[in-house]
């Protein structure tokens, strides 16, 4: 009797979590766990961007900014932390949008010449190292957006640079510099 009765209850609670199981998909742990990561290995992408290719994204601005600290932690398990937390904000926000917007970015930079930028904007560092004030009176009047104080610091520090390390670094920040303003 039991018996019966135990499984007449089992009939009854599958035969009630059928109609529930078809309105709703189960997902199983392992499933989320590889969907975190998935967000997390994206989060890691994201953050590789400068500022101004990040506040282009479409996302929220709490997750810009998560996305922006990143840089700001320095050890290993707060870094990982992070990503952790980039990918809870990636899963509150559309991070469909976002990847897609990288994708059309990524086939934009594919369809432009990059020998010829790469030539262009080493030859623009030769003349802000050879030219000086007046090279960078025409970036800035035709950048009004640039810093003029920052990008004569970097020319000098290029320019002072006195071991081939030091010049390899200083030439780097300085192409950087000039990426985030879209010098070319």
């Amino acid at each position: 009797m039991l018996l019966e009765n135990g499984n007449e209850n089992e009939k009854k609670m599958n035969k009630s979590e059928h109609p529930e199981n078809d309105t709703e998909e189960f997902v199983s742990k392992t499933q989320l766990k590889k969907d975190a990561k998935a967000l997390q290995d994206f989060g890691k992408s994201l953050v590789e961007l400068n500022e101004k290719q990040v506040a282009q994204l479409p996302l929220t601005d709490l997750t810009k900014n998560a996305i922006l600290d990143y840089k700001k932690q320095q050890g290993n398990i707060a870094k990982k932390r992070h990503l952790a937390f980039i990918g809870k904000c990636l899963r509150k926000d559309s991070a469909q949008e976002a990847m897609a917007f990288l994708e059309e970015e990524k086939f934009s930079q594919l369809r432009a010449v990059v020998p010829q930028q790469k030539v262009s904007e080493k030859s623009l560092i030769e003349l802000l190292c050879e030219e000086g004030e007046s090279k960078i009176q025409t970036i800035v009047e035709g950048h009004p957006n640039v810093e003029r104080q920052a990008l004569r610091q970097l020319v000098r520090n290029l320019n002072n640079a006195k071991t081939p390390n030091k010049k390899t670094a200083c030439e780097q920040k300085l192409k950087q510099f000039l990426q985030d303003y879209g010098i070319k």
